[in-house]
């Protein structure tokens, strides 16, 4: 067996690790055009329910991921000065960075072949060489939209703008929401604990909202001066922080919800975002190949 992963994310890394304690002879590929060490995420959400399912495909990795994670059993959410608590849900957060470091470490020690600052080709390039053509080439894969007339994918940009943010604010407590009324409008906030020192804080508006501040002219720093006045009483002095200096202006993005028809063809399989999106208000929004 000779399979090939086009896209070196968590849903390639742990496809590629899956395959290889299944058949340990299987020769492995996995091609990522970033180095090992980049991401442009902040943090990871999983349930109670995948981390069993990992603990039972692999104890080596899970034991590892768990030893980084930061637990929480309830979600808050705060509105017009209340605080509203459920618990029982059973969720924890990891760095992305630390998930792709762990998971790239495992798959070295099993014979995953990794190669990174590659450049990925079309998929249909890699058919005749691969018994398995596993195209994790996530949210915009261009292996989908190669064979677009087979998966028949179905994409809904969704209607409010968000952007990813990070703090050293602690959220360690509760998957956290809270939600703003200023004088442009509504504005709300997802935010979470994924290691000792930082959470994530996803800020989300309506079309209105974003209009009416502009953001979509302003400057990430701009952008995060606004969002620290905002939320201030959340933040206790900690400032937000961005990691998408690579995008030039603002970060500003929509959610694009999609679904495939079919996910594969021929020797082509679709994997992670690149055949099903997730939104991230779930805290699933990167599915690892269970």
């Amino acid at each position: 067996m000779r399979a090939i992963c086009l896209g070196g994310g968590p849903a390639g890394l742990y496809f590629a690790i899956s395959l290889k304690l299944r058949q340990p002879e299987a020769d492995v590929t996995v091609l990522e055009r970033n180095r090992a060490d980049d991401t442009f995420g902040w943090g990871v959400v999983l349930s109670d329910e995948t981390l069993d399912n990992l603990e039972v495909n692999d104890p080596v990795s899970a034991r590892e991921i768990r030893s980084h994670f930061a637990y929480w059993d309830d979600i808050a959410l705060h509105h017009k000065g209340n605080v509203i608590h459920s618990t029982g849900h059973g969720f924890c957060g990891i760095g992305r960075k630390r998930l792709l470091l762990i998971l790239q470490e495992r798959a070295r020690a099993l014979g995953v072949n990794l190669q990174f600052e590659t450049e990925v080709k079309d998929a249909s390039e890699y058919m005749d060489d691969y018994d398995l053509v596993v195209a994790s080439d996530g949210l915009n894969s261009r292996t989908r939209m190669e064979f677009e007339e087979t998966f028949k994918p179905d994409i809904d940009v969704r209607r409010c703008p968000f952007v990813w943010l990070g703090t050293h604010q602690k959220f360690d407590n509760a998957f956290t929401f809270i939600f703003e009324k200023t004088d442009k409008g509504w504005i709300w906030v997802h935010a979470y604990q994924f290691d000792k020192d930082t959470a994530t804080f996803i800020v989300e508006c309506s079309q209105e909202t974003f209009d009416a501040y502009g953001f979509g002219e302003k400057t990430q720093e701009e952008t995060i001066a606004i969002c620290e006045e905002i939320f201030k009483d959340h933040l206790d002095d900690h400032k937000l922080m961005t990691n998408a200096s690579h995008i030039r202006g603002s970060a500003w993005i929509k959610f694009p919800r999609v679904l495939c028809e079919k996910w594969s063809h021929q020797n082509v399989v679709l994997l992670g975002d690149a055949s099903a999106t997730a939104h991230f208000s779930i805290g699933s929004g990167t599915k690892l190949a269970l």
